[in-house]
């Protein structure tokens, strides 16, 4: 559950779900130009922020919600110059000089801010992840942090375990520092940038940043990544949008390796309606953003991707009766001199998945079981329970036997040595459904 309630918009420098705007303002032969008055005026909303320039002809907004702003600078004795379509995201401060030329007051000249602008306020490396690419690429279950994997210096695992399995340069999967509209978001039982507090949605989520190095005071914390999150927020305009997206097995095609190994398709159940509306409450001053999105999920990860394939014992083993492959001792695994045991160019001088079958775990074509004690190159059995290697008759303890008979049988066996252990693979289901809701006011 995620809910947001911002009244009056009132913000502070430590939180950063906002940015700032701030710049020098100059004549046409370089000297400032102090008393002049600098409006910024967020296009989508018409809210609007004054200042006048300082004796050195600076100005700053220092706490602006993210949005498209103008920028327009006002003094008797010039020209009126406005900058439009400055995209200022968030917690990436912008700086826009202005050059105001001589002329009347009532001549107005407009210049459109180019599509990038450099960043000098500060050093820090990192990325703005916009809505409009969160709202494009897919997303594997609509979490809109999963674009996190594609920035530079973060790799991701491919298969899960404890944490979150995303590094960045190198640091540790939980060094991560997560904050939505400027609120501590961390999940501190189990870190994850991807799984915070908050169930984020596309829709919810008006762009963050990812920032990888040489974070700021206001970000810094961890040695890992910095996320800075801002939800949406309503303009002058009335939308909405009501969706529903839909995966599961009818769907769904199986994939290379499973087919390859003769596997089901795993189960994915996947059904996630929802809508968001957003507007104004009174034009150019209050507006509204409302988001639900309900998930109801059933699914089957590979246990090879969650905790790694378990390995058992085959029920030849289980009942006392261990095989193992008898080399010929004048064979040279390194050379291959010798009379040696070959399955296409490996040489065999042990227990091996190439000895079976590896879907079955019968013997491959070319092996044998061994005719006697003498003979090599063949596979050999040792029974724990037979008079000749257990003369006293010890029997195998019943406590033990009843433990290991709960134990699954293998199912493949192109894994642990293929004649006394194999591996039992399975998807293990996993289920989980709830809503994920955001409403704000400002």
């Amino acid at each position: 559950m995620f809910v947001v309630l911002l009244l009056g918009a009132a913000t502070t420098m430590a939180q950063t779900n906002t940015s700032r705007i701030a710049g020098t303002v100059t004549d046409t032969t370089g000297a400032v130009v102090p008393g002049a008055t600098v409006t910024a005026l967020n296009e989508a909303t018409g809210i609007s922020m004054t200042q006048t320039t300082t004796e050195a002809g600076l100005y700053s907004f220092a706490s602006l919600p993210i949005g498209q702003y103008s920028v327009t600078v006002e003094k008797s004795g010039f020209k009126t110059s406005k900058l439009t379509g400055n995209a200022l995201q968030v917690n990436t401060p912008l700086t826009i000089d202005l050059t105001l030329a001589t002329g009347e007051v009532s001549e107005v000249v407009t210049v459109q801010a180019g599509p990038e602008q450099l960043q000098t306020a500060n050093a820090t490396i990192g990325n703005v992840i916009e809505h409009k690419a969160i709202e494009q690429l897919p997303l594997n279950g609509r979490n809109p942090l999963n674009l996190i994997a594609y920035e530079p210096g973060v790799t991701q695992r491919s298969q899960g375990g404890v944490g979150s399995g995303v590094s960045v340069n190198g640091s540790r999967d939980r060094a991560f520092n997560v904050t939505i509209d400027g609120i501590d978001a961390n999940e501190s039982s189990a870190p994850n940038p991807t799984s915070n507090i908050y169930r984020l949605t596309p829709d919810s989520v008006q762009e963050y940043k990812v920032t990888t190095n040489n974070a700021t005071a206001e970000e810094g914390r961890n040695s890992g990544a910095s996320i800075s999150v801002a939800t949406r927020s309503g303009t002058n305009t009335l939308h909405g949008n009501v969706f529903y997206f839909l995966r599961n097995d009818k769907l769904n095609a199986n994939d290379f390796f499973s087919n390859a190994q003769g596997q089901e398709k795993h189960k994915v159940k996947l059904n996630q309606p929802g809508f968001d509306i957003s507007g104004p409450i009174f034009k150019n001053k209050t507006f509204f953003f409302g988001s639900y999105q309900h998930t109801k999920v059933d699914f089957s990860t590979p246990i090879a991707e969650t905790f790694g394939i378990p390995v058992v014992y085959t029920p030849t083993a289980l009942a006392g009766n261990f095989r193992f492959f008898r080399a010929d001792p004048t064979c040279n695994a390194a050379t291959g001199a010798g009379n040696c045991f070959r399955i296409g160019s490996t040489v065999i001088t042990g227990n091996n998945i190439l000895l079976v079958n590896p879907t079955t775990g019968a013997l491959a074509p070319t092996v044998r079981e061994c005719a006697s004690g003498t003979d090599v190159n063949c596979v050999a059995t040792y029974g724990i329970q037979s008079a000749a290697n257990n003369p006293r008759g010890v029997v195998i303890d019943s406590s033990m036997a009843a433990l290991f008979r709960s134990f699954p049988a293998p199912n493949r066996y192109d894994c642990g040595d293929a004649l006394n252990t194999g591996c039992f693979v399975w998807d293990p289901p996993t289920s989980h459904k709830g809503p994920a809701y955001n409403f704000r006011i400002d």
